[in-house]
């Protein structure tokens, strides 16, 4: 048997390398930068396809990817989870018999209840808040917006993992060259938004070229919100006599072999997403976050005059009061009223201590988590083309 140290140890041969790692830089997930500058190159393999037109065979360019319909949700402690939908997802276990999968999805199942919690919100605010005008007009926009993305379960979001060539740039943003006197460079797989993929595809198509093949220039503003990083940074095609595979003509050859060796086995690591859940796993996990809700329309099926408290909060008033009225503000939970101290007698029993009121004080609202920046299990998921 070999020893853990031979299985699980590394050997260094290169001390940049090693630092290079150490940082995360052989991390196989794409991520956006702050301040940064990226250039991306799309590989591509070649594949034999027959016309239908006019029966001859003839080679297409194919992109390395994957594509996933994805559910994404918080739980109550503020984490951000996300899995590949179930629906139509048959599985078995490798005893042949065992069934994962029965291709039901509790989290699609689970949508309509989301949304009838939404309304449920809704007409709750709109009856108790106490603002006017465009005071409550302007609160109850926010308040509608903020109770949506709060929702238990949600649609599943498509998304489209590309694997991509990263180049590495100095601090000049020049490429790094290794000992073969090539560019170096990193595999990364990109997960990217519908939307987003839409719009890469619509600049590429702008400058003449297509996306098999082609360099991007990703810049990103130097700002800390991810969802700015994104929503922020600019994306531009590079001329085709300026590409790294035109200045480097040796590239395109290498590049090819690494590409032939990747698979997305273990994309996972990188997106918990694809991790998988069985459908009984995903029930539960279900059935949890809608406990209360759940509760709630058995309990009102014989008294209509239930309620449903799991997000209880004190409304806003037109003039907010610091005292046991509770807390003007949103999202603030009810204070209860805080008793008076009690009137302490002097030597001079004529005289009483005045009561000292207390002010409550006001907890913070817990931040909301941003969604994922680029974006975000059953049998395998089918290849891209495009």
């Amino acid at each position: 048997m070999a020893s853990f140290l031979k299985s699980a140890s590394k050997q260094v041969s290169d001390v940049r390398n090693f630092l290079r790692d150490s940082a995360g830089g052989n991390s196989i997930k794409y991520s956006a930068e702050k301040g940064a500058k990226h250039i991306i190159y799309i590989p591509y393999t070649s594949e034999a396809v027959v016309d239908e037109q006019t029966g001859a065979q003839i080679m297409t360019k194919k992109i390395c990817a994957i594509q996933g319909d994805v559910h994404e949700w918080s739980t109550q402690d503020g984490k951000f989870k996300a899995s590949v939908c179930l629906k139509d997802v048959i599985r078995m276990a490798d005893d042949g018999v065992t069934q994962i999968n029965d291709g039901s999805c509790p989290f699609c199942d689970r949508v309509s209840d989301a949304w009838d919690i939404y309304r449920y919100r809704k007409d709750l605010e709109e009856a108790t808040c106490k603002l006017t005008g465009e005071q409550r007009k302007n609160h109850l926009e926010k308040t509608f917006s903020a109770y949506a993305d709060e929702r238990k379960a949600k649609d599943a979001r498509a998304y489209m993992y590309i694997l991509v060539v990263k180049y590495r740039l100095n601090e000049q943003g020049k490429e790094v060259l290794g000992t073969d006197g090539l560019p170096e460079y990193e595999l990364k797989i990109m997960k990217l938004s519908a939307s987003r993929v839409e719009k890469i595809q619509q600049q590429i198509a702008n400058s003449g070229s297509e996306l098999p093949g082609s360099e991007l220039i990703f810049e990103y503003p130097n700002v800390d919100d991810r969802r700015l990083l994104v929503s922020q940074s600019t994306t531009a095609p590079v001329f085709p006599n300026n590409m790294m595979t035109a200045k480097y003509p040796a590239l395109i050859n290498k590049i090819n072999q690494d590409i032939a060796k990747f698979d997305f086995e273990g994309i996972e690591k990188s997106f918990p997403e694809w991790s998988g859940m069985s459908s009984a796993e995903a029930k539960t996990v279900t059935d949890n976050m809608f406990e209360q809700w759940d509760a709630y329309k058995k309990e009102v099926a014989t008294n209509p005059t239930a309620k449903y408290l799991e997000y209880v909060m004190e409304t806003p008033t037109a003039k907010p009061s610091l005292g046991g009225d509770g807390i003007g503000a949103p999202g603030i939970p009810v204070i209860p009223t805080v008793p008076t101290v009690p009137t302490v007698p002097t030597v001079d029993a004529g005289v009483a201590t005045p009561e000292i009121p207390v002010v409550p004080t006001v907890p913070v609202a817990p931040a909301v988590d941003p969604n994922s920046v680029f974006g975000g299990v059953g049998a395998a998921a089918p290849t891209v083309s495009v």
